[in-house]
């Protein structure tokens, strides 16, 4: 009986610990993402973008981190132009990366990513980029549809990289609304799976759809 009793203590001390290391580890996404939100430079997101990276050093079975720091990369490279972009781009691959060693249980987050970092390479330079890179972004937007047809943000890329192409090579605000329609349908019964799981691009459809009123 004794030992029977130490031994649920010492489970009862394990589950504490763990719920005590989840609700830590929440808790500083949380407020890392509340900065994300708030930021508005290159100084400001590089802050959040360490941040992300130093959870992601400590709590190293956990993959939001990573995918936190990377989405924050791709959001830098946005506000630079030419070959600072690929600078920027370079170190969200590197946790694109690090993703791909991880048991990461919403793979289609990852492939959006994969295809906004190619959507963004091809942005320096469509031209000569458009070969290698789109093919890249019609691969990851096609797995991302295929693990998850309701993730909304797949829609999102796609409607976007229609909406920017010009429209001598099929591109343009008419040819992308009825990607933004499904866009804004996925959206519109989209739950994310918690607090912290990925929620974010409906602002920036809703944008493009007013385009196509």
């Amino acid at each position: 009986m004794k030992n029977l009793f130490l031994t649920f203590i010492i489970a009862l001390t394990v589950f504490i610990s763990k719920a005590t290391d989840s609700e830590r580890f929440n808790k500083a996404m949380g407020e890392t993402l509340v900065q994300l939100g708030q930021a508005k430079d290159v100084a400001s997101f590089q802050e959040v973008a360490n941040k992300f990276e130093r959870i992601a050093s400590s709590e190293t079975a956990e993959w939001l981190p990573n995918y936190y720091a990377c989405l924050t990369y791709t959001i830098i490279a946005i506000q630079q132009k030419g070959d600072d972009i690929d600078k920027y781009l370079d170190k969200a691959d590197t946790f694109v990366e690090k993703l791909a060693q991880q048991k990461v249980t919403s793979l289609d987050e990852v492939e959006v990513l994969k295809a906004q970092i190619a959507m963004m390479r091809i942005s320096v330079d469509g031209q000569a980029r458009f070969m290698k890179y789109g093919s890249a972004f019609e691969g990851a937007i096609n797995k991302a549809k295929a693990i998850n047809p309701e993730n909304p943000r797949a829609y999102a890329l796609k409607a976007q990289m229609i909406f920017y192409t010009p429209e001598q090579f099929g591109g343009g605000a008419k040819n992308a609304c009825p990607e933004i329609q499904k866009a804004l349908e996925k959206f519109a019964n989209f739950k994310a799976i918690s607090p912290i799981s990925p929620n974010w691009g409906v602002e920036q459809i809703k944008g493009m759809a007013k385009a196509c009123n």
